[in-house]
């Protein structure tokens, strides 16, 4: 792995995590390590919420009032303590769609910046966008599902009946990719995408079959960016033996999930150093 770009000259710290599940003592775990490592940047990259509820109304309410009476506050009492420090976050599959305004209101309230389909100044010479949206799987949450590219056949679905809470929107992931590439220039994104790139070690399930996308793997191939965060296949890490790895000059990280472990997986990054990442099952 490369040395950070030469465009960093001072030192910018990250922590990233991702699929934290509505766990509030992961969340805890996460603010206590950045404050610690005084990283300038928090990034969470998908699965916020936790699917408790029995009726899917009762989901998303839960949801809600997660995102609502616990993360939001918790972000903001942060903000308030650590002035300097900010917040970058963006669902996951597991997230319910219609909740995104919660977060779009903590952005206009700057608390947290929520960056699905944006791309922002993350330091002087560095953006950091988001995508949320994941090729589809055989479950029945379809919010933030795509297809990789137009025509794709899903995959054998377990149930029979689809779960929105908001109305299908239309495209590819392909087509998502390209006009977040004109946000700004890719070489200098980092780029937080929940799905892994497809045929990595980043993308492994328990039956050993690589399940990413394939439109993430095309883009990061194409474009080559500094850097990409992933996360959505918990345990892929600890079946191919890495939290990383790379496409060509990119470097891909997905933390995955020790869950029902008690442990919080997450990666510290001075972005002066990408050769010196330190990995944290935190407890």
């Amino acid at each position: 792995v490369p040395a950070g770009p030469f465009f960093i000259k001072m030192s910018f710290k990250l922590i990233y995590t991702a699929d934290l599940h509505g766990n509030e003592e992961f969340y805890k775990r996460l603010l206590k390590k950045a404050e610690q490592e005084n990283c300038n940047a928090i990034v969470i990259g998908g699965d916020l919420c936790g699917r408790e509820g029995i009726t899917i109304n009762k989901k998303i309410q839960n949801q809600k009032l997660f995102l609502e009476n616990f993360m939001i506050p918790l972000f903001k009492e942060f903000k308030n303590k650590s002035k300097n420090k900010e917040i970058y976050a963006i669902m996951g599959n597991d997230d319910f769609r219609i909740n995104i305004e919660v977060l779009e209101n903590a952005e206009k309230d700057k608390i947290l910046h929520s960056i699905h389909k944006k791309s922002i100044k993350l330091s002087k010479n560095i953006n950091i966008a988001g995508y949320s949206f994941v090729n589809p799987t055989p479950f029945r949450l379809k919010d933030w599902e795509k297809p990789d590219f137009v025509g794709d056949k899903i995959p054998q679905q377990l149930f029979l009946e689809e779960i929105r809470s908001i109305g299908e929107e239309n495209g590819t992931i392909q087509e998502d990719l390209k006009q977040l590439k004109k946000l700004s220039s890719p070489k200098k994104t980092i780029y937080v995408i929940h799905a892994p790139p497809f045929n990595t070690k980043l993308d492994i399930i328990t039956t050993g079959a690589h399940v990413g996308s394939k439109a993430i793997r095309n883009f990061i191939e194409k474009e080559q960016p500094f850097l990409t965060f992933h996360g959505h296949i918990h345990e892929s890490p600890k079946m191919s033996g890495s939290w990383k790895d790379k496409i060509n000059n990119t470097l891909c990280i997905n933390v995955g999930s020790s869950y029902p472990e008690d442990k919080l997986n997450c990666v510290v990054i001075d972005m002066e150093n990408l050769n010196k990442i330190e990995y944290s099952e935190l407890k």
